[in-house]
């Protein structure tokens, strides 16, 4: 039975995305604030969808906090940030994996978890008792963020997608010319996953007011469709030549058939119509009447 699991975000990438924003590599230089905004935004909006997992909330939350974290603001409502995301982020982790069956202590769960005995300390200490310091939290909250990477982020894959599949590679496509995009959708139509093409396709067309780029697009959605019915009108030309073979055979064999019978049956035939002219080798079986043609009725022998 298929199981279907829904998502707050519309694809993969867009996870992925939002997984580059708020880590960025060391390739690609040093933290854009604007692009963490956006991308703690975007999970913001998961959040109101539902569905949305815990450790990608908590790194949005976190990273508020460290957002929040500037010259201007005061020290209690930055620790007070900091302390309300860093006790989201622990007490929905270990809630989440508590047993339902019998209470189970939240230092158990976390060294089930892996999560340091200290985040659960800290996490009593901001619940219950005066708030930890500014500096404690700030090494807290992005030891956090170190462990949502490794525990969640990192184990997110790059979607694998064939070339054929590639935004990148059908926008190549489409601004090459017909001949080339002709040829390239004959050579790959039948790994092409239809559904997804054309949504690329209508992405591509939203995206440009280039006359010739909107053409070429249709043009290449009429090749899709095109392409599927081209396999199926050869697939059932292929079926008709098989038949078709299949009947000559069958002929041949009968012909092979009537030969033989004539050979054997040759010497009663000449004795029964000795006007007949002998049959050469090569007959398919039947002779030609020699002599004048004398009509009878029917069933006279």
């Amino acid at each position: 039975m298929v199981q279907y699991i829904t998502t707050p975000w519309r694809t993969r990438a867009e996870l992925l995305r939002v997984r580059s924003a708020l880590y960025p590599s060391s390739s690609s230089g040093p933290m854009k604030e604007e692009e963490i905004k956006t991308a703690v935004a975007k999970v913001g909006v998961w959040m109101q969808r539902g569905n949305c997992p815990h450790l990608v909330e908590s790194s949005a939350v976190l990273w508020s906090a460290v957002l929040n974290d500037r010259v201007g603001n005061s020290s209690y409502c930055v620790r007070a940030a900091y302390a309300a995301a860093f006790c989201r982020f622990v007490t929905g982790l270990l809630d989440s994996h508590q047993d339902k069956r019998r209470k189970l202590s939240m230092y158990s769960i976390a060294k089930t978890l892996g999560l340091p005995a200290t985040y659960v300390e800290l996490r009593h200490q901001a619940t219950h008792e005066e708030l930890p310091s500014l500096s404690k939290l700030r090494i807290a909250t992005h030891k956090a963020l170190k462990w949502i990477w490794d525990y969640y982020w990192v184990h997110l894959k790059e979607e694998i997608t064939s070339m054929s599949e590639n935004r990148e590679y059908v926008e190549k496509l489409v601004r090459e010319k017909d001949a080339g995009i002709r040829a390239r959708m004959e050579e790959f139509v039948g790994n092409w996953d239809q559904d997804r093409l054309m949504g690329i396709l209508v992405e591509i067309q939203g995206a440009t007011d280039d006359v010739v780029i909107l053409a070429r697009s249709s043009r290449l959605q009429r090749l899709v469709v095109d392409g599927g019915k081209g396999n199926s009108r050869k697939r059932k030309l292929d079926s008709e030549v098989k038949s078709l073979d299949e009947v000559k055979a069958e002929m041949e064999m009968m012909n092979r058939e009537l030969d033989n019978e004539m050979e054997d049956d040759g010497p009663q035939s000449e004795v029964a119509h000795p006007e007949a002219r002998k049959e050469p080798p090569t007959s398919k079986g039947w002779t030609m009447w020699e002599g004048p043609w004398t009509p009878k009725p029917i069933g006279v022998v």
